[in-house]
């Protein structure tokens, strides 16, 4: 069981004991909403939703939709072949600047980043001819660069 699904069965059931407990007179709307930690409006439609759905209309609706934010499958695909064909080697921030000028690409530079990291070789920190001769590898942040030592690099320095 997923987290989302645990809090949300927690949820349902605080909501079946207030919603008892209003019905039985014991509470106001209001105070019935500020156990729940919702506002008064926001009650009452879930008493709507209960009493014409049962326990139905109190899952949420949001759960196992894909967000309208989401880059689309097609996109992410293009974005991948444009890197591994044309753009071999750049950098991610180099990468990311020639996908909006060049392609009216819309999403962010930490999108950029992390899409090509997670697709296993798809960019590294520098080209790699870069890599062969060089000793330190330089840091792609976009507050400024850090130099680290290369694995097999000499130690003394």
């Amino acid at each position: 069981m997923r987290r989302t699904e645990a809090r949300q069965g927690v949820r349902m059931l605080r909501f079946m004991d207030v919603f008892g407990r209003w019905e039985a007179s014991e509470l106001s709307q209001l105070e019935a909403a500020e156990l729940l930690g919702m506002g008064e409006r926001t009650f009452r439609r879930w008493c709507r939703r209960y009493e014409e759905e049962g326990e139905a209309g109190l899952l949420d609706r949001r759960s196992g939709k894909v967000s309208g934010k989401r880059v689309p499958v097609d996109r992410c695909d293009e974005v991948e072949a444009l890197y591994r064909t044309r753009y071999q080697g750049f950098t991610a921030r180099h990468f990311h600047e020639h996908l909006v000028r060049d392609h009216r690409f819309a999403w962010s530079y930490s999108w950029t980043k992390a899409f090509l990291h997670s697709r296993k070789g798809a960019a590294s920190r520098c080209a790699p001819a870069q890599a062969a001769a060089s000793s330190v590898a330089w840091d792609d942040a976009a507050s400024g660069w850090v130099a680290t030592r290369v694995a097999g690099a000499s130690a003394a320095a």
